[in-house]
């Protein structure tokens, strides 16, 4: 199949380049070449007009459930609303069925997709979990890449802790060594019944603080018999990074480097918080240089922690340091072009030099590069087939100058037109294929609704979510008298 453009985003082998008046060929899901227009052999294919052809994002964070995480983005929520008490764990119980999880992937799936997203590595929360995740649901979850053509990297997420709030106010741990070990073999053995194609394996420990220090160590260690990447959140609340000193006397950084786990393997989302929980400066010095030099990845999702007043310091500083970074989403909605947009005004403030082009090759060729998939993130001869096309004719997109810097200047959440990957089209006219929307979207929110109610079996003082996450303006209820006001 031959595409032409106006614009088409390829790789010369160093770096991006732009081809003016472009075309390009692909088969079997590779391509084959690319070159100005009318210098490739073959018909004339299709011609996409004024568009850009790029590489299909690679999202190392990618929100894969029903989020709650914006409960309480209006306002400063009421302190701890996202604990759970500590006589809650030995009644907890998973709050959905497989199917609904399976749904809930489903349509964040497909807003991936319709953000240029062709690479997912998703991300869960466990708030709603009995303890962690299972083999048999992620193979429930990784047949929805044949269904709906998006190439995923994942594994069901472990722990040997939850976190809780005892009695008395304080926080503490609920403890379980024997569950998150028996976690990580699920997980490996969910990796080696894998089969190819669009789906690998990847080991996912949850928080850094929820890991014991022989489930971390082991990870890695498996990580590197399977040759797979493992993500670990960590940095990314006073909490843990308190914790983490009160159980290591040292930051969390420096834990993983004395436990032998920061590698080019190691993705580590969100990295806010360096240097222990007083940020003493020589110490994020030392957290620096250990992620430099052991070549640890960075995932940097900027709209999640953007809206929690929080930024990567810096973008810009990390990068001329040699750390690595790629990008991830993590949050509602799971769009990669608006943290692409977040991630540069971000990265800006601490370094207005920072060009749109950095935040675009942490997003492709960083992402890429973090799995260890170089035919990823990129167009060029071999590469996977992994294409968007965005449409740079829509009025909303005008001016255009520069074809990249228009995905940063143009309206978030706008849709590309076309998404293919491994050579098969799986977003035609800015919807995915076979895809009822609105069919999804009722069942998210219903989904939601089951989350948001269930807050207060597991709140310390029992409180619900009224009282946890109190809407913009007061509501007024079905069946309620308005009271108006003399407006004379």
């Amino acid at each position: 199949m031959k595409l032409a453009a106006r614009w088409i985003l390829a790789h010369d082998g160093h770096d991006h380049v732009l081809v003016e008046d472009g075309e390009m060929v692909i088969d079997a899901g590779k391509v084959v070449s690319i070159g100005p227009r009318g210098t490739l052999p073959g018909g004339e294919g299709l011609d996409l007009g004024e568009a850009l052809i790029a590489p299909g994002f690679v999202d190392l964070n990618a929100l894969a459930d029903v989020d709650t995480t914006i409960l309480g983005f209006g306002g400063m929520p009421v302190a701890d609303a996202k604990s759970v008490r500590e006589g809650h764990v030995a009644a907890a119980r998973d709050l959905l069925t497989t199917q609904q999880m399976v749904m809930a992937a489903r349509g964040a799936f497909c807003q991936l997709l319709l953000s240029g997203v062709t690479t997912a590595l998703p991300v869960t929360s466990l708030l709603f979990r009995k303890w962690a995740e299972n083999a048999a649901e992620f193979e429930a979850v990784a047949a929805l890449s044949d269904e709906l053509g998006l190439r995923l990297v994942l594994g069901p997420s472990f722990r040997s802790a939850i976190n809780v709030v005892r009695a008395d106010g304080s926080r503490g741990q609920v403890e379980d060594e024997a569950a998150g070990l028996a976690g990580l073999a699920d997980a490996v053995r969910f990796i080696k019944r894998l089969s190819g194609g669009l789906v690998s394996g990847l080991l996912v420990p949850s928080t850094i603080e929820t890991c014991s220090d022989a489930l971390i160590r082991q990870t890695a260690e498996q990580a590197a018999e399977l040759n797979v990447p493992f993500r670990l959140h960590c940095c990314q609340s006073q909490a843990e990074t308190e914790m983490i000193w009160g159980r290591a006397g040292r930051s969390s950084i420096g834990l993983l480097r004395d436990l032998g786990a920061l590698s080019p393997r190691a993705l580590l989302p969100h990295a806010k918080l360096l240097g222990g929980p007083n940020a003493d400066p020589d110490l994020i010095a030392a957290d620096r240089e250990a992620l430099a030099e052991s070549g640890a990845v960075v995932v940097h999702c900027p709209l999640v922690i953007g809206r929690g007043g929080k930024r990567l310091n810096s973008f810009a500083d990390f990068t001329a340091q040699g750390i690595r970074i790629g990008m991830g989403t993590d949050t509602t909605p799971p769009n990669m072009l608006m943290n692409l947009q977040a991630g540069l005004t971000m990265a800006r403030i601490s370094d207005p030099a920072t060009r749109p082009a950095d935040i675009m090759r942490a997003a492709t060729l960083g992402g890429a590069a973090a799995i260890g998939r170089p035919d990823l993130g990129r167009l060029a001869p071999g590469s996977a087939a992994d294409l968007v096309v965005w449409d740079l004719a829509a009025l909303e997109v005008q001016p255009v100058h520069d074809p990249v810097e228009a995905l940063f200047l143009m309206p978030p959440g706008l849709r590309p037109r076309h998404v293919w990957v491994a050579g098969r089209q799986v977003v035609r006219d800015a919807q995915v294929v076979g895809i009822d929307e609105q069919a999804i979207a009722s069942a998210m929110q219903a989904i939601f609704v089951v989350l948001r109610d269930s807050f207060a079996t597991r709140h310390p003082q029992g409180l619900g979510w009224p009282a946890l996450f109190p809407p913009s303006f007061p509501l007024i209820t079905r069946n309620a008298k308005i009271q108006h006001g003399d407006v004379s």
